[in-house]
């Protein structure tokens, strides 16, 4: 199966004690198809987002924002400031509900916890009109989720599995749309100040991709010096 390179980012790849930020032309020359960009965290926006934001968008790479659920949160008051951050521009990958376990947060009892992400979800989904995305780890879904409600099951998965040739599925998702793969990229390679970067793949085409989040195909890739010497002879045959 075909997969697509991608990058997830934050504030913490950009080193606030120099003036540059992340270079995304680079990101894109390195082969960064796709970036998930943190829009917020609980009510809070991410430093760089604005920034990441409208510079992923003019290195042509796709963009997908992600939000860092806070679960001692209203989940309507944390969808509402990510409507609002997104402002008419929700990028061309669906928007995302990161769900993860804070060492300093103690969770919530199961289903209190899954009717606040339904939630935050609906109010997302009715303002962007598309499905969002659930970010979330295999333990999570495990330990903490399951049985996961057909409603949930609903949204595409993108999950994170580090060290392993396939990332883990548990019932009722058979298949990941995302897999974060590591969290040791070469972060100077595509353009960030951090040496780290978060990897991810797309399980497709970069086609397939463009298909999934209906948009426009990119541009063809640039000819190769070999694909342009085979067509200039085939339109000239007099040169033979």
């Amino acid at each position: 199966m075909e997969r697509t390179l991608g990058i997830d980012v934050s504030f913490w790849q950009d080193n606030n004690s120099t003036p540059q930020q992340i270079d995304w032309r680079k990101a894109k020359t390195a082969g960064a198809v796709f970036a998930f960009i943190k829009a917020s965290q609980a009510t809070f926006t991410d430093s760089d987002f604005d920034y990441n934001w409208q510079e992923a968008k003019a290195a042509s790479i796709l963009r997908g924002a992600y939000h860092f659920y806070d679960y001692r949160i209203s989940p309507k008051t944390q969808a509402d400031h990510v409507i609002k951050l997104l402002k008419g521009d929700p990028g061309e990958l669906p928007p995302v509900l990161d769900l993860e376990q804070h060492p300093n947060w103690p969770l919530p009892p199961r289903d209190t916890l899954l009717s606040a992400i339904k939630t935050f979800l609906e109010t997302l989904e009715k303002a962007v009109g598309r499905k969002p995305l659930f970010y979330t780890n295999p333990s999570m879904i495990y330990y903490t989720l399951k049985p996961v409600p057909s409603w949930l099951s609903a949204h595409p998965l993108w999950i994170a599995h580090y060290g392993v040739p396939q990332p883990t599925m548990i019932n009722p998702w058979t298949t990941w749309t995302f897999w974060q793969w590591t969290n040791k990229g070469d972060g100077l390679a595509f353009g960030m100040e951090s040496k780290e970067l978060d990897m991810n793949w797309f399980n497709g085409s970069e086609v397939e991709l463009r298909a999934w989040a209906g948009v426009e195909p990119g541009p063809p890739p640039p000819l190769s010096l070999e694909e342009k010497v085979a067509r200039l002879w085939a339109a000239h045959p007099e040169l033979h």
